[in-house]
């Protein structure tokens, strides 16, 4: 036996020096020895994982779950349809949603008018919006009854911000710009913007789609704290200390509700709608509000609108989003990455969702929204800890 062969088979022991000098008394510690394994073995060990890994997701994609499925439509007296804390979390999560998409309506005015915003945009949005709520509760439902709970909360749901900044300004604008170099011609250049930002926003989805089949190894792969990091970034930044701003433009109106979020935030109160309700009755108590612009604007935009289904040329115009890959790829993977963020903060907050399950609801609700019109994506919120935090105040399930 040669002294290569030695080394190859004979274990090697390596015992730290802080082991040595913590020898007492004659009592040796005990010292797990270290083997060297041969490399071929190492790597079909780890081949053999990885394809063990591939199969368990394939039988988990592929496996049929009924009594699991229609558990979500079984009456549940742990986890009732309507609880009076469900006023709040719906007044919470409107109301977000409804800012976001009257400051994408505002960006979209710069190409858009009125009619075609309201009359050909919008109404996609409300039916991606309905869909993804929907499910969410439905998987909500699901996770109750398998797991027998009751303080199980669902993950809030709407438009994707900055991908719908994104679209506006660096496809829909460059697109319409373009056009009216060339063309000169509002009402053309408009539908080709809004034809090439719907060919985007499916193109989107459908990476979405590809990705969702590696969202649950990337969140297992993952660090928790590096999942959850840019989250506390985006909530203390933009949901937090931006808001500062609109509350010292007008603090006779805003101040108070401001207060009462502060004062009430632990107690029993449904203080998002104490709050929205306070602030709605000072601002049309000092003025701020004015019944004629309500009237003015309702008289614009309240009308009935044809339904729309741009399939044939959204697909007409897909080989012009090109130019803007660099826009499409890098949303879709944002979009991917908060939904598997979302889903590893609620699974902190005890409601473990599929993260599959979880990236396929939010392409598939994009992609029914650019079937009528959208061409905004949609995504999970974050805030799931806090609905979650409601839940178990008995506030909101």
């Amino acid at each position: 036996m040669t002294s290569s062969d030695i080394t190859a088979s004979t274990p090697i022991i390596m015992v730290p020096t802080e082991h040595l000098s913590s020898l007492n008394g004659g009592s040796a510690v005990t010292v797990k020895p270290i083997t060297r394994t041969n490399n071929h073995v190492s790597c079909g060990e780890m081949m053999e994982s990885t394809i063990n890994a591939i199969t368990q997701e394939a039988k988990a994609l592929f496996t049929f779950h009924p009594q699991e499925w229609i558990s979500a439509f079984r009456p549940n007296p742990k986890y009732p349809l309507f609880v009076v804390g469900d006023i709040d979390g719906f007044v919470a999560l409107f109301m977000n949603n409804l800012a976001t998409l009257l400051a994408v309506i505002l960006g979209l005015k710069i190409v858009f008018d009125d009619a075609f915003i309201y009359g050909k945009i919008v109404p996609g949005v409300s039916l991606s919006m309905l869909w993804g709520n929907l499910y969410y509760v439905y998987m909500a439902r699901k996770l109750a009854y398998r797991e027998n709970r009751g303080d199980v909360c669902t993950m809030p749901y709407g438009i994707n911000t900055p991908g719908a900044f994104a679209f506006i300004f660096s496809i829909i604008l460059p697109t319409y710009s373009s056009c009216m170099k060339s063309r000169n011609d509002p009402h053309t250049c408009q539908n080709l913007a809004w034809h090439v930002a719907l060919a985007s926003n499916f193109m989107t989805e459908i990476i979405l789609l590809v990705l969702c089949f590696v969202g649950e190894f990337i969140r297992r792969n993952t660090p928790s704290v590096a999942l959850l990091s840019s989250i506390s970034g985006i909530g203390f930044t933009y949901l937090a200390l931006n808001e500062f701003l609109p509350v010292a433009a007008s603090p006779i109106v805003s101040f108070l509700p401001f207060a009462i979020v502060m004062l009430v935030k632990f107690g029993p109160v449904p203080v998002a709608f104490v709050a929205l309700v306070v602030g709605t009755i000072f601002g049309w108590a000092t003025s701020l509000n004015h019944g004629s612009d309500v009237k003015a604007a309702a008289a614009a935009i309240i009308k009935r609108y044809p339904l729309v289904f741009p399939i044939q040329e959204m697909f007409a115009h897909i080989h012009e989003i090109t130019p803007y890959l660099s826009t499409v790829i890098p949303t879709a993977i944002s979009i991917a990455i908060a939904t598997i963020q979302c889903v590893e903060s609620a699974k902190r907050a005890g409601d473990f969702y599929p993260t599959r399950e979880s990236m396929f609801v939010d392409g598939i609700g994009t992609l029914i929204g650019s079937f009528f019109g959208s061409i905004l994506g949609m995504t999970t919120f974050i805030g799931h800890p806090a609905f979650k935090k409601w839940v178990l105040n008995k506030l909101i399930q």
